[in-house]
């Protein structure tokens, strides 16, 4: 059955478990995403406290996803991932404790530090796709990769949240959500087999140094990071205003994370189309066509149906599912950055890695300053007009073969 499965999908055989492992540990990191900002109003905190937190969480989320790729040069994949499931556990008693004692400076502490917790483990495991995976299988690699991060955080996530709210309180769901990362974790560092990126010498900070200076010396890897940027910040902006939003116009609860669930089902699918074909006929292509344009035009839906359909689950999730169809016309990214720099992936990967964390920076952020001041509408508009510049600056992200068959053509 493995075999088959590696064999149809495309991924590296020796990684199997780990995308078996990542759907465990991102379900149980990230298990209270779609209902944590609801619940922090109901118990007493101002949306623009939940906002302020959910963006320390993105700052945290966005340092480590940058710097796990240097971490993993120096230490090795398996002891990245160690730490993460140690930090899993301690930062979960820390933010418990806040909220039993309702300690606004703990719960910053624990959530802050929760926000280490996935970028060290998922991305770590990304780097070791990126580097054992095939050239010619990479699209489709990395978007297994993806699908699986999504069935733990987007997919299975908010249904299982939901389910397990009903029967027992928040508490016991993070309990929960900690078990779930350690059964990830441990199946992905027990049952694969992951090489050191490289035997280096240099200290996380020399490695940070030239993660920077990549960027001044391949100016397009700036353009991927903005893009990348963008890629998520619907999906990290929506968990905290959506909860809030749709219930102010006749929608449920229930409603919100079921239709989030379902579209990120079509997401995952459609991200595996978008890898082959980015595969077949072009990362750049699909990126710049598909992605920011079919994204910012859900965004735009999304005003209609909250405002002129208040209720109407149906068109809901019609709306949604545009916007992951979108998200996932994104993917191809994931192969496309590290082939901008094919002598130097890992760093490429780190700039990747980056562009995911600030999606979970400036997603919140962007709530925080625009939706309790200005509404949910002008919200939406603004996520739209930053999608559409996304696959404008996506044109740009060319890779040696693109600049050889350019110079070609010229003559």
């Amino acid at each position: 059955m493995k075999n088959i499965i590696v064999n149809k999908t495309g991924i590296a055989e020796e990684l199997f478990w780990g995308y078996v492992g990542l759907i465990f540990f991102m379900l149980g990191a990230t298990i209270e995403t779609s209902w944590f900002s609801s619940y922090l109003t109901t118990i007493g905190f101002q949306v623009k406290v939940v906002s302020l937190l959910f963006s320390f969480y993105g700052i945290f989320v966005a340092f480590f996803s940058w710097i796990t790729s240097f971490l993993v040069n120096r230490f090795s994949v398996k002891k990245v991932m160690t730490v993460s499931l140690l930090l899993a556990l301690f930062s979960t008693g820390i933010l418990l404790f806040g909220l039993t004692t309702k300690q606004v400076w703990l719960i910053f502490l624990g959530y802050m530090l929760r926000g280490t917790v996935y970028p060290l483990f998922a991305y770590s495991f990304l780097v070791a796709v990126t580097i054992q995976t095939p050239a010619k299988k990479l699209g489709r690699g990395t978007s297994w990769f993806w699908l699986c991060f999504n069935l733990g955080m987007t997919i299975i996530g908010p249904v299982f949240a939901t389910r397990l709210l009903k029967l027992f309180d928040p508490f016991f769901v993070f309990i929960a959500g900690a078990g779930l990362i350690l059964i990830g974790g441990v199946i992905t560092v027990a049952r694969c087999e992951m090489r050191r990126t490289k035997d280096t010498p240099a200290t996380v900070w020399t490695e940070m140094k030239e993660g920077i200076q990549i960027l001044f010396q391949f100016p397009r890897l700036s353009i991927g990071l903005l893009v990348k940027g963008i890629n998520n910040i619907g999906q990290f902006g929506f968990v905290i205003m959506m909860p809030i939003f749709l219930l102010q116009h006749q929608f449920t609860l229930v409603q919100w994370t079921s239709a989030w669930a379902i579209c990120y089902v079509v997401n995952s699918f459609a991200g595996i189309f978008f890898g082959s074909l980015g595969d077949k006929y072009g990362w750049r292509k699909i990126v710049t066509l598909f992605s920011g344009t079919i994204t910012g035009l859900s965004c735009l839906l999304l005003i209609i149906v909250v405002n002129y359909f208040p209720g109407n689950f149906i068109l809901l999730l019609l709306a949604f599912i545009v916007f992951a169809i979108g998200i996932a016309a994104f993917t191809p990214l994931s192969a496309l950055i590290p082939s901008m720099v094919p002598d130097n992936k890992v760093a490429a990967v780190s700039v990747l890695n980056l562009g995911s964390g600030l999606s979970n920076f400036f997603g919140p952020l962007l709530v925080t300053l625009l939706f309790q001041q200005y509404g949910g509408n002008f919200t939406l508009i603004v996520f739209a007009v930053l999608y559409f510049a996304g696959s404008l600056l996506s044109t740009q992200l060319k890779t040696p073969a693109d600049e050889t068959s350019k110079e070609i053509e010229s003559v």
